[in-house]
């Protein structure tokens, strides 16, 4: 059984960087980190609030830069990967031991090749909520979907996701969809931003004017002024990490409360 949305797993040019980046702007701490000599890999787990963010670097540039999959847990590893691959998934790695060395995994592609990686460990890496000046939660991470239909029954059916609330987008013929493993939240929104499936990290946060004038303060360039948030309720802004990966900002009640 899949039990739990782990991480979203993002491929950076540069380490220290990234870890920078998501430490000394948005609050969060490292949490694990390993090196895998053989494959020139080094990997970083870093808590953002309630949530975890993996950073993956390659000495070889193996992988594109940019958002690359999500992470979930699995009880039983052989028998999720079998049976999300009998209902049409492409199985790119079978279950085998985990290159950094933490229990074992699996990796598959789901609709719009989406990399889903499956992992089967014993392996606490977050505790309760990583405080910080105006970050209150991860609200949610953004995937964007050529088919919503599809998307949903994949992340529902296949990984064991529940239904927080659906949004009807008439102007667009689709839904916005928010579904759930506990605290961790995906976004099925319609592909209207361009670039990578795995587009956003949505954070709650308490004022999203206070937060630009506190990345301002701290040196860091927002990607341009606040503005209202497409629901109609509170305001929105972002800044984009060093990677391409979009960190919205936004100042409604987090999706889970709603």
């Amino acid at each position: 059984m899949i039990r739990e949305l782990n991480h979203l797993g993002i491929v950076v040019s540069d380490l220290n960087r990234s870890v920078d980046f998501y430490t000394k702007l948005l609050g969060a701490k490292k949490v694990w980190e390993t090196k895998v000599e053989a494959s020139g890999m080094e990997i970083a787990y870093l808590q953002l609030a309630q949530g975890l963010v993996e950073l993956l670097f390659f000495a070889d540039g193996a992988l594109p830069i940019g958002a690359n999959h999500f992470g979930f847990y699995s009880d039983n590893l052989d028998e999720d990967f079998a049976r999300i691959v009998e209902h049409g998934a492409e199985p790119v790695v079978e279950p085998r031991a985990a290159g950094s060395g933490a229990g074992r995994q699996a990796i598959l592609r789901g609709p719009d090749g989406v990399s889903i990686e499956l992992l089967q460990r014993d392996l606490p890496l977050r505790s309760g909520t990583v405080p910080h000046p105006h970050i209150q939660a991860i609200d949610h991470f953004g995937l964007q979907a050529s088919d919503h239909d599809r998307a949903f029954d994949f992340y529902t059916g296949e990984l064991g996701m529940a239904v927080v609330k659906q949004i009807p987008i008439s102007a667009l013929a689709t839904t916005l969809s928010y579904l759930h493993h506990g605290e961790d939240v995906v976004e099925i929104c319609p592909d209207i931003h361009g670039g990578p499936r795995l587009h956003h990290i949505a954070l709650a946060v308490d004022d999203v004017e206070a937060v630009l004038a506190y990345l301002v303060s701290i040196g860091a360039v927002p990607d341009g002024p606040a503005r209202p948030a497409a629901g109609g309720v509170g305001r929105i802004a972002s800044v984009t990490d060093p990677d391409g990966v979009v960190i919205e900002f936004i100042d409604r009640p987090r999706v889970l409360e709603v």
